[in-house]
């Protein structure tokens, strides 16, 4: 079952595809992206982007707009009140720099 979205809406993150298919596009993109995935349930993800080491995986900006360091950020598919069949991607920083995470959610976004 999908949780109500709550808060703003990014315009950017709404869809009204099928919930599995939406949320294993967005499993895709992260796994590209290089971010460590925990699944918390079944349509949200408790994501990691690691400091920037020698010999990095994930993806990182330009030291102007990402400082390269450590992003935690949750991702969850909700369904939005009252319309049917009409979802948000949340996408929410839980530790780590603004502009790093801005990088990241505008390349998720993508």
């Amino acid at each position: 079952m999908l949780r109500v979205h709550h808060g703003a809406v990014d315009q950017a993150t709404i869809t009204s595809g099928s919930p599995p298919e939406v949320f294993e596009h967005v499993t895709q993109v992260l796994i590209s992206m290089g971010i460590e995935l925990q699944k918390e349930s079944e349509f949200k993800y408790r994501c990691i982007r690691h400091k920037r080491k020698k010999t990095a995986e994930p993806i990182y900006g330009d030291r102007t707009i990402d400082m390269q360091d450590e992003v935690r950020f949750s991702v969850e598919l909700t369904r939005i009140d009252r319309l049917e069949d009409t979802f948000s991607l949340d996408i929410r920083r839980l530790k780590g720099n603004l502009r790093s995470y801005k990088f990241l959610y505008d390349t998720l976004r993508e």
